[in-house]
């Protein structure tokens, strides 16, 4: 099992990953078990989706996977989803705003650098994993306690330097739980991104760079893509 930090990967190496889309269908993780509910600081597609958190079907089969390996350390513990599928529209205006902050903040005369600078702090649209359905973010709760485990920063909390996967000044409690959470997600066969040490993804690009296959197996969809698929979500 690959538990070991590889470098971050960049725009350029996702972009010539071709996409053979299985036209699978979203699934709500509610309707599978599996533990979730949007974030307070991650609520934008709450109100496009009835509340529901959507992925691609073999996505949710593989987060009940992970959450029966993470049992094996713990029977206290489950894994709880804080996104699934976020629209291609919302997306790009989360990324052209961005753009924009860091072309107002800097000159990069290099288009290409400028993409790789934005790319790191969100994905760029034509090849993010949250629009094809098969990224999630992700943490581990004590079912007993109600409490999230330490992972030495808050999900989505980009305040502090200490959100990558393998950030030194942690302490051993804390890098304990990042490589739990890792390697029980890389064993189900999701691929980590190291940027964020809560993001995961499966069937992305991302994934198809990580395991080294020849494509990647969903493509980014819009809302009206995905709620003509789940229509009975509206009635």
């Amino acid at each position: 099992m690959n538990n070991r930090k590889k470098p971050l990967v960049l725009y350029q190496d996702l972009l010539s990953i071709p996409v053979r889309d299985r036209n699978e269908q979203f699934i709500p993780l509610d309707e599978i078990g599996v533990a979730n509910g949007y974030w307070r600081t991650k609520q934008d597609m709450q109100p496009f989706l009835n509340g529901k958190l959507l992925v691609r079907t073999s996505v949710g089969l593989r987060l009940k996977r992970a959450d029966v390996y993470l049992k094996q350390y713990c029977t206290r513990w489950s894994l709880y989803v804080t996104y699934g599928y976020r629209s291609l529209e919302i997306q790009t205006q989360s990324f052209m705003r961005v753009l924009r902050e860091q072309v107002d903040n800097s000159f990069i005369p290099d288009p290409v650098m400028l993409y790789e600078l934005v790319h790191q702090k969100i994905a760029v649209p034509t090849i993010a994993g949250h629009p094809t359905g098969g990224a999630v973010d992700i943490f581990i709760m004590n079912n007993e306690t109600k409490k999230i485990l330490d992972f030495g920063s808050e999900i989505y909390d980009y305040t502090k330097p200490l959100y990558p996967t393998f950030t030194k000044g942690l302490s051993e409690k804390t890098n304990q739980n990042r490589m739990i959470l890792r390697r029980i997600m890389i064993k189900a066969g999701f691929a980590p991104y190291d940027g964020e040490w809560w993001h995961f993804s499966y069937g992305d690009r991302e994934w198809a760079y990580f395991y080294g296959k020849k494509n990647a197996l969903y493509k980014q969809l819009s809302i009206p893509e995905v709620t003509k698929q789940i229509a009975c979500l509206n009635k």
